[in-house]
C-alpha cells in the first residue's frame, strides 16, 4: 500500500504556509510519498464529502491534522499507516 497524504488547502489561507513548508521537506526527505493536495476553492464539494471543516486539514489514514509538526513526525504517522 502507498504512503499517501491527502492534504486540503487554500492559497488564501495564511495557516497553510507552514504546512506547505512542512510538506516540502517531507518531499525532499521521503520521495516516494505520495501528497494529494486539493485546493478547496474549486474542490468544495469533495472537502465537505471527506468532513474538511478547516483548513489546512491532512488526512493520512485515519489521523487528520490541522497544523504542521515536525518532519519526523509526520513521516512516522505517514509510515505507520501505509
Amino acid at each position: 500500500m502507498p504512503h499517501k497524504i491527502v492534504y486540503y488547502k487554500s492559497v488564501l489561507c495564511p495557516r497553510c504556509i507552514p504546512t506547505n513548508k512542512m510538506l516540502k521537506k517531507l518531499r525532499q526527505r521521503y520521495p516516494d510519498v505520495e501528497i494529494e493536495e486539493i485546493e478547496i476553492a474549486t474542490h468544495l464539494r469533495q472537502a465537505r464529502a471527506a468532513g474538511v471543516r478547516q483548513v489546512p486539514t491532512l488526512i493520512i489514514g485515519q489521523h487528520r491534522l490541522t497544523k504542521a509538526m515536525p518532519v519526523e513526525k509526520l513521516a512516522q504517522l505517514v509510515f505507520e499507516e501505509g
